[in-house]
């Protein structure tokens, strides 16, 4: 039997800010970095005020674990490792009402996701970017080689009906690039990714409000990748001096959010942030 085609269904691709089901985390998988373990566990406390958790282990961590957190907070082993969880999450898909209809795999941990979040698994056409990011209103941000870009804009046209793709360069300061709401960016100390954005339109036709995060001391980290879920804001905080300047920036940006921040130097790793080891399932 084919599967559905989401735009046919009127279904469209979650934004960040979708009220949060549940937070998927991945359990640090290297012996050696215990910092990075003792930080993992204290985020997924602080989302547990906000939606359920459940941290992805292997099974010989899963019992220790399950002894160390709160009731909102679950281990759950299985045979499927992902520590940066982006990597590795699907796409979620909701309908007109903003309900969560069905999730795109593009990995095994991905599909695991969306079969326990008890939705349908759709398999992605050929050509689909993953780790796109919507805004809600038909406008994404997406980063793939050139050659590749006329097949993904006509798969998300077609398939997602998204109306205007933005393109992204830059590697990793692409990956970092988030919405926080309609028409406004975060985005890392990138001049080329700044004057592409700067020129951009979205599919409403507005112009960009773009919020440039500072610049990390400490190499291959960026500020611009916060966890963005619902109304909640985590800004990661490299410990470098500079994570005041990146909390004021995006409370200047936004109102009506309940931003803080998070240590991140050993959690996160090089080229990506909070955002980037969080899952986030929508309602």
């Amino acid at each position: 039997m084919a599967q559905p085609v989401p735009r046919d269904l009127g279904w469209r691709l979650a934004p960040a800010w979708s009220r949060p089901a549940r937070f998927w985390m991945g359990w640090p998988d290297f012996r050696d970095d215990q910092m990075a373990r003792e930080d993992c566990l204290g985020l997924a406390e602080l989302l547990a005020d906000y939606a359920p958790v459940s941290l992805i282990c292997s099974s010989r961590d899963a019992a220790g674990l399950a002894l160390r957190t709160s009731s909102n907070v679950a281990a759950l082993a299985s045979s499927h490792g992902g520590w940066l969880m982006r990597a590795e999450a699907p796409l979620w898909l909701v309908d007109g009402d903003g309900r969560l209809v069905a999730g795109v795999a593009f990995s095994a941990v991905g599909r695991e996701l969306v079969e326990r979040a008890g939705v349908p698994v759709l398999e992605p056409p050929v050509g689909l970017p993953p780790g796109i990011e919507g805004d809600g209103e038909g406008t994404v941000l997406a980063s793939v080689p050139p050659e590749r870009r006329t097949l993904a804009e006509t798969v998300l046209r077609d398939w997602l009906g998204v109306e205007r793709v933005l393109w992204l360069e830059g590697g990793d300061a692409a990956g970092s690039t988030r919405f926080l709401a309609p028409a406004l960016v975060l985005l890392p100390p990138h001049p080329d990714l700044h004057r592409l954005l700067e020129a951009a339109r979205d599919a409403r036709g507005r112009r960009l409000q773009l919020v440039e995060m500072p610049a990390s001391k400490r190499e291959g980290r960026c500020y611009a990748d916060c966890l963005v879920a619902g109304d909640t804001v985590v800004v990661p905080d490299y410990e470098d001096g500079r994570c005041g300047e990146a909390l004021a920036r995006v409370s200047a940006a936004t109102w009506g959010r309940r931003i803080s921040a998070f240590p991140a130097a050993w959690l996160a790793p090089a080229g990506a942030g909070l955002g980037g080891v969080v899952a986030t399932q929508p309602s």
